[in-house]
Formats: structure tokens, sequence, C-alpha cells
């Protein structure tokens, strides 16, 4: 990553639920798509949206280009530098608490070292201590306000206790001062969306990507976006980019089948939720869509398997049981 280390959870394959909008089932059978309606991210980071079909933003860290905290060397170096190299090495080791002890003690000898309160952030983050991050990062900007990776960990940090507003503030910045800054306008992205600035979000993640040209969760999130504005054919061109830098993700394929199924493209979205539920078992939603489509294309008994292995994953209060125990029904009739 072309920082440090970033508080949010989402690193991993930081995956952020989206849910989208139900496939419905009309009096003829037929299946039809569905604009998904936004009100949000599920997960780690923003309020659930109603729904049967989840997506998935999918954030991969960025290659590293700059560390925010440059690591002091030489024989001269002060007490508080010195205690800034001592919490760098424990946050190398994944030794939060004692990281932060020695960020604290940093900025306690040197309370104008904005490096010492970006660390301290980043440790206290990692600790779960949100509003002790805010607290800290705040303290970096305020000393060091024109350096973009201060204002990215705040923002990371917002974007966390759902303070939107402040959190599209200091993204915005950290994007302007740090031309290698496509994390940030990712998390932008994900912002708009959850507020239906559906323009904007793909905006957004069109110029993370000319920053971050290999960061396939990305072009995902992308071909979401473009899903909600039902630019269909670009959103599988989008989708179609993230599988061809992660072919194995099955997140990746559920998405691109939902993108085909909104071209009326039944096979071809099929085809890719078939791949979604052979790369992950437990997708309750590629179940979902596929045993609808397949019941369209008048395959039975592969769609009754398919909508039952649905039911016996969906969680209870999933909106699509319903329709799905309705289907069954008729189908088993």
């Amino acid at each position: 990553m072309h920082r440090l280390v970033r508080t949010t959870t989402l690193a991993a394959i930081a995956l952020f639920v989206l849910r989208c909008g139900p496939s419905t089932t009309g009096v003829t059978g037929t299946q039809e798509p569905q604009p998904d309606p936004a009100a949000g991210d599920a997960g780690t980071v923003a309020p659930a949206e109603a729904g049967t079909a989840s997506t998935t933003d999918a954030v991969s860290q960025p290659v590293p280009h700059v560390e925010p905290i440059v690591r002091p060397s030489g024989p001269d170096l002060t007490e508080a530098q010195q205690a800034l190299v001592r919490g760098l090495n424990f946050m190398g080791a994944s030794r939060w608490s004692e990281a932060a002890a020695a960020f604290e003690q940093a900025t306690t000898l040197d309370p104008s070292y904005a490096d010492a309160f970006l660390g301290l952030g980043q440790a206290r983050g990692k600790l779960g201590d949100l509003v002790g991050a805010k607290t800290a990062l705040e303290r970096a900007v305020e000393l060091r306000p024109e350096y973009g990776p201060n204002h990215a960990e705040l923002g990371e940090v917002l974007f966390d206790l759902e303070e939107w507003d402040a959190a599209e503030r200091e993204l915005q910045a950290a994007a302007r001062l740090d031309p290698t800054d496509g994390l940030s306008l990712g998390r932008l992205g994900v912002i708009y969306r959850r507020a239906s600035r559906f323009d904007e979000a793909v905006a957004a993640y069109r110029q993370a990507i000319e920053r971050v040209p290999d960061n396939p969760g990305l072009y995902n999130n992308l071909g979401v976006a473009l899903r909600k504005l039902r630019r269909y054919d670009e959103a599988v061109e989008a989708h179609q980019h993230a599988l061809t830098l992660e072919p194995d993700n099955p997140v990746f394929h559920f998405n691109l089948g939902v993108a085909f199924r909104g071209q009326g493209q039944e096979q071809l979205a099929i085809a890719e939720y078939r791949s979604a539920v052979r790369l992950d078992p437990t997708l309750a939603d590629a179940y979902h869509d596929l045993g609808l489509l397949l019941a369209n294309q008048g395959e039975d008994d592969a769609a009754i398997e398919a909508l039952e292995k649905y039911l016996e994953l969906a969680p209870p209060e999933d909106g699509g049981i319903d329709e799905v125990r309705q289907r069954l029904h008729e189908l088993q009739d």
C-alpha cells in the first residue's frame, strides 16, 4: 500500500458488502432486472441496503509509492525521534499497543511532531480506538495541513465512524494533495454511492483507476456504480476487467452476472452465477439469482436445487426469502 498502514478493516480484500435491488418474479415467472436502489453500504463501513442480491466493494490496497512517516536516521536523533523510531518498529511487528505508547511518548516530548501524531492515530485505529485515532489525526492535520496522508488517515477514521460529510472533506483533500492516492478516491466513490450520487461515484472510481490501474476492486466498484445508473454495457466491461485482474474472485463473477442480467443476457448471467457458487459455495445471493434465472429458462430441477440452497444459506431477515418460497412452491407443484 502506498501508506505505511491504513486503519480500515477493508485491507484484506476489503470487502464492504453492498446490497443491490432484489430480483423480482412477476405473475408470468419472468425475472426482470431492477435498478439497484442505493441506500448505503453494509459490512464494516456503512448502513445496509435493502435487497436480496449482494455485491461487494473490494478495494485492495494500492501499490506502495510514498510511506507517510519518514523514519529518522543518524547519530543525533532527538528523544522524540527515537520514540518515533521505536513506534515504527513496533508497528512493523504489529505490536499496536506498544506502538501507540511509543508514539504517544514522542508527542509528549515534542507536541509539534506531526509524524508522531500520524503514527499515534494509525496505532489507535488498529487498536479499535477510533475516537482516539480521530483526535490524534486531527492534530496531525493541524500541524501539517499540506500533507495528503494526514488527511487520508483522518478520512479513513471518519469513514469508519460514519461521519460522512467530514470524511468526504478529508478524503477530497487527500486525493488533491497526493497524486498517488487512489484509495481515498475509492473511498469517496463509496460515500457518493451511498448518498445516491452515482455520477460522482463513477467519476471518483475512474480517477482512482487512473492512479491505481491494477486494483481489481476499483473496477468492481465502478461496475456497481454504473449499474446504479443502468449503464449495463459499461458495467459489464468494468466487471470483466476486474476479473482479468482477479479471475477467481466469486463476488466479481456474481457482479458480472448481475450486469449481464441487466443487459437481458440471461445465459451469460447464469454462467457467471455458477462460477460464483463454484468458487464460493456459501454465496447465498448467487444461488438466489441463479435459481430464478434457471426457472425463467424452464430448468425447473436445477432452479429448485439453487433456490433450496439459497434458503439454506440466507439469513432469516433477508428480504428475498418469501419470494423464493413462493417460487419454489410453484416449481414443485
